[in-house]
């Protein structure tokens, strides 16, 4: 990978596209946009003190934007309707199907990458599952394991005790978690 401007040093399919801004493809130009600015606020060098996590920051969000750029130039404004709706390919998804990307999934996508060794990818995963459900006690605790394992002390106390206090909430509520 060079160090040049993304445009120039990557080169993928819109698909990879989709994938690196962890989108479904026929995504709306909408979809494209939350979710790429959701992962330059996770992925912002300037959040990282470590110069190697900088680093890394710094790579990913090179990829994120040529990623948005690529989406951005090729997409249609919105996904494309199939002609007949009970027949829908792959190429064109019905819009209901497009987002399946909810707090459990990114949870999953967290786990996997932290039992993979990709701790910062983990990291960001865990934090999507919890902006999209705030309660996520598990997603708490799992971050909080994998910032632990980073020597991301703070973080890592932070997310523990949240995790205990959405608990306790829950007992006093009568609630399950």
């Amino acid at each position: 990978m060079s160090d040049d401007k993304p445009q120039k040093g990557l080169r993928f399919d819109i698909n990879d596209a989709y994938e690196i801004l962890g989108l479904k493809p026929g995504a709306s130009q909408a979809q494209v946009k939350r979710t790429y600015r959701k992962l330059v606020k996770i992925w912002h060098p300037d959040r990282f003190i470590d110069q190697k996590q900088k680093q890394e920051a710094e790579e990913k969000i090179k990829l994120i934007n040529a990623a948005y750029n690529k989406l951005k130039s090729e997409s249609p404004s919105e996904p494309p309707i199939p002609k007949n709706p009970s027949s829908s390919s792959p190429k064109n998804p019905p819009k209901i199907s497009v987002n399946r990307w909810d707090a459990k999934t990114f949870y999953t996508l967290g786990v996997e990458n932290a039992t993979q060794g990709r701790y910062e990818d983990a990291i960001a995963d865990f934090t999507h599952a919890i902006h999209l459900n705030p309660h996520y006690i598990e997603a708490y605790k799992y971050r909080g394991l994998v910032c632990s394992q980073l020597g991301y002390e703070y973080r890592a106390a932070s997310d523990l005790n949240k995790a205990a206090q959405i608990e306790e909430e829950f007992k006093k509520s009568g609630c399950c978690t």
